[in-house]
């Protein structure tokens, strides 16, 4: 199975990107379905990393597709601008940023479709590719509909079936695809995903933070999905309430009602009332970068991922994440998380109670390891890996 190959950031990614396409004579086509959201978390956040980067590569060659008709690039460029896909949304299906039907290869050019999750066309393109970022749906399916379950897993092996090669955003999802789907390991390769924040979020964030005066807090990154656990943050506050003397705990993304808590538990509504539990809603990417600066530590509860974003991103401002001991997040997080199993509160409560003795972050050199640590998961280096990967399909398994 290849591993994330030789990442050599964005010069290694030009130079590869060109000689594909003088090279090899080929044409590359990004997917931007994800694209199309208004919100950008997960799944959309990756794809826009990758096409940031692919076109810096190739500012003028990269082409773009949704299902089997080509993107014109402005409107694209647009909303990697913006952070959003609500007018490309509208400027696709109002026709004004269509172009026409994906034309295919001809004998002297191949054509290449990325496509950074699950395909919304297949067979389209010389040389196929996809992203599968878990599969979740078949290995823990308690926390999904039975609907979910069968769509996801028709599309998914039928998306395989029309692949070249399949990539997955760690070896924990490859491995996952060999031993549930008895997918070969040769037909998959490792491209792990990245972070990356604006420079300017980053060096606000660091001018208007003001460490001793914030009062300390816990960073809670997820959503409504029950596979992220955030009950198990509810069980604990419920059973703990002392933590909440010492930190406050800020919910952030979908869960952000705070009768969401108030249902799990009414009796967590004086300390909602207090302020000790407050909930963000969606933030924009300034504000998390911020927000996790800000944090003592993040927490990512999660039983089952297939990367874990939440983790890098807090790493990555040099905020340590208390994190399940589950699925892919060890591979990714490494030795600067401190790990709990997501079935027990009252491991949680002792990885809690321990960060709290040891209080890492005020030591400068733990937040410089974190930053350290997470300093390959950059979006070049992803793009790079799958277009080295790629390379070898389109030369027949040589280079």
């Amino acid at each position: 199975m290849g591993m994330f190959e030789a990442p050599g950031g964005a010069d290694a990614l030009r130079l590869t990107a060109r000689r594909i396409v003088n090279q090899c004579n080929a044409e590359i086509f990004f997917e931007v379905s994800p694209l199309l959201e208004e919100n950008w978390t997960g799944i959309p956040v990756v794809a826009a990393g990758l096409a940031r980067s692919l076109l810096v590569a190739l500012p003028d060659q990269i082409r773009f597709f949704h299902g089997t008709e080509e993107v014109a690039p402005e409107p694209v460029k647009d909303a990697l601008d913006r952070g959003t896909g609500i007018f490309l949304q509208y400027d696709f299906y109002h026709g004004q940023a269509r172009r026409g039907p994906v034309r295919r290869g001809s004998h002297a050019k191949k054509t290449l479709g990325i496509y950074p999750s699950t395909k919304s066309s297949r067979r389209v393109f010389d040389v196929e590719c996809s992203i599968v970022h878990d599969i979740s749906t078949l290995i823990t399916p308690q926390f999904h509909t039975a609907e979910n379950i069968l769509h996801h897993g028709e599309k998914l092996l039928d998306d395989i079936a029309s692949n070249d090669v399949t990539f997955c955003v760690s070896q924990a999802t490859a491995a996952d695809m060999t031993a549930y789907l008895g997918t070969p390991s040769a037909r998959l390769a490792v491209a792990y995903a990245g972070v990356a924040w604006a420079p300017e979020h980053l060096d606000c964030a660091e001018a208007e933070i003001d460490f001793d005066a914030i009062e300390p807090y816990f960073a809670i990154l997820g959503s409504r999905d029950p596979r992220k656990n955030l009950a198990l943050i509810v069980e604990l506050l419920r059973n703990f309430p002392d933590l909440l003397n010492v930190h406050r705990f800020i919910f952030t993304g979908a869960f952000n009602d705070p009768q969401d808590i108030a249902r799990l538990d009414p009796n967590l509504a004086s300390a909602i009332a207090g302020d000790r539990i407050s909930f963000t809603g969606f933030i924009s990417d300034a504000q998390k970068c911020k927000l996790l600066m800000a944090a003592h530590a993040s927490i990512y509860p999660s039983f089952f991922e297939g990367f874990g974003l939440p983790v890098i991103e807090s790493l990555s401002v040099g905020t340590p994440c208390i994190a399940s001991c589950s699925s892919s997040l060890p591979e990714i997080g490494g030795p600067n998380c401190h790990y709990f199993d997501p079935y027990s509160v009252i491991d949680l409560y002792r990885a809690l109670t321990e960060f709290q003795r040891n209080h890492p972050k005020r030591d400068p050199a733990f937040a410089r390891a974190c930053r350290g640590s997470v300093a390959g998961f950059n979006w070049p280096n992803m793009a790079h890996g799958m277009l080295r990967r790629i390379e070898r399909e389109i030369r027949g398994g040589d280079g």
